[in-house]
């Protein structure tokens, strides 16, 4: 029976041991995993290394529910698994009091806080929909900008598509994505 800590950051600029050390202070004897990568998918190395390390009467120590998803489906999804699995999740800051699915109580409430969260981040999202509904009708919204970075890149994948390319070649060449370039494409086309 080992007990892992998963502490996860989204970006390098968070600190992820601050979070790995409150939650070895609270269980010692935790095995340790930090990442920084964001929730919003389930592509993450380090949780995939660890999932597949992780068997029966282990349990997974996280700090709170956004640390490991962000999707409500996802996350039901891999607490069934754990379920199946005898894998037992410790929400270390739930409302400020640690819960465990390892007993009745802890999956029920477990089960309504993350379709409460995914609740949460849809009204966000239509919240944001609609800001930006509001900013095209007044002209004033233009989508999300391109880096300089990714503007350089798609200028040097333009010139090799002129030297012969492919356009698919010339973003995987410049190492951007096909739809980023012909997005770069569309826009100096209009302008």
């Amino acid at each position: 029976m080992t007990r892992y800590i998963y502490a996860r950051t989204s970006t390098v600029d968070q600190n992820v041991q601050q979070q790995a050390d409150l939650l070895s202070s609270n269980y010692p004897d935790a095995v340790v995993k930090m990442e920084k990568a964001s929730a919003t998918n389930m592509d993450r190395p380090v949780l995939s290394e660890l999932l597949s390390t992780i068997v029966r009467y282990d349990s997974l120590v996280i700090y709170d529910l956004s640390r490991l998803n962000r999707n409500t489906t996802d996350f039901l999804t891999l607490i069934k698994q754990f379920e199946e699995d005898g894998i037992n999740l410790i929400v270390h800051n739930m409302g400020g009091s640690p819960v465990d699915t390892g007993t009745p109580v802890g999956k029920m409430i477990l089960t309504v806080l993350v379709a409460a969260e995914q609740m949460n981040v849809e009204l966000m999202k239509e919240k944001q929909a609609i800001g930006i509904a509001t900013a095209q009708k007044n002209g004033k919204y233009k989508g999300k900008q391109q880096s300089a970075k990714t503007v350089t890149k798609c200028k040097a994948a333009l010139i090799d598509i002129e030297n012969g390319l492919s356009k698919e070649k010339a973003a995987k060449a410049n190492g951007i994505g096909i739809a980023t370039l012909y997005r770069f494409i569309k826009g100096v086309s209009s302008t």
